[in-house]
């Protein structure tokens, strides 16, 4: 949710949604779940929490009397699915052969170095790189809402390891091709 986010240091601009962004939300989703721990003490509660809100499970104790999660009949139908569906995937995860699953490996995984911009929106250059580097950009940083990178502060971007070198020959590249046309 986009409040939760924002009570945890996500930002969302017309620039940036760091909710999607997987390192920082998932810092995010911990700090929450250690408050949510400290609230209700108790692991079910806080997945019902997390899943509903905790306004609406503490309505639920106290209409029901009880901080059973089991009990807790006033919840949501897709909160009261939550809990099993969540257990029965940890189950799942730690032995999925015994379950009949193969857990894929990743096509490709998270190898990527960070290049700090400093006040330079990177606007058509990520739309003029090739489409191959262009979508590794957008993969590597997913909190991106456009094609562009915010222009009113620092910004660290994500880029494949080891192209540093080639990405900032194409930031000067762009930076003077767009100084040209600014001049024009």
């Amino acid at each position: 949710m986009y409040s939760t986010g924002k009570q945890y240091g996500l930002e969302r601009t017309w620039y940036v949604d760091e909710r999607q962004d997987i390192l920082k939300s998932t810092e995010a989703a911990v700090e929450y779940f250690k408050d949510l721990y400290k609230e209700f003490e108790d692991w079910y509660l806080v997945l019902a929490a997390y899943n509903t809100g905790p306004g609406r499970v503490n309505r639920a104790v106290n209409l029901h009397e009880t901080s059973d999660y089991w009990q807790l009949y006033s919840l949501p139908k897709d909160t009261k699915n939550y809990i099993p569906y969540f257990l029965s995937s940890a189950i799942i995860l730690k032995n999925p052969e015994k379950y009949g699953f193969k857990i894929p490996k990743p096509k490709t995984h998270l190898n990527m170095m960070k290049l700090l911009l400093k006040k330079v929106p990177i606007w058509l250059l990520l739309q003029n790189l090739q489409k191959k580097k262009t979508s590794t950009i957008k993969y590597l940083n997913p909190e991106l809402r456009q094609s562009a990178t915010p222009s009113n502060g620092d910004y660290i971007l994500r880029i494949p390891y080891g192209k540093k070198i080639s990405f900032i020959r194409h930031l000067m590249h762009y930076q003077k091709q767009r100084d040209l046309l600014l001049k024009k």
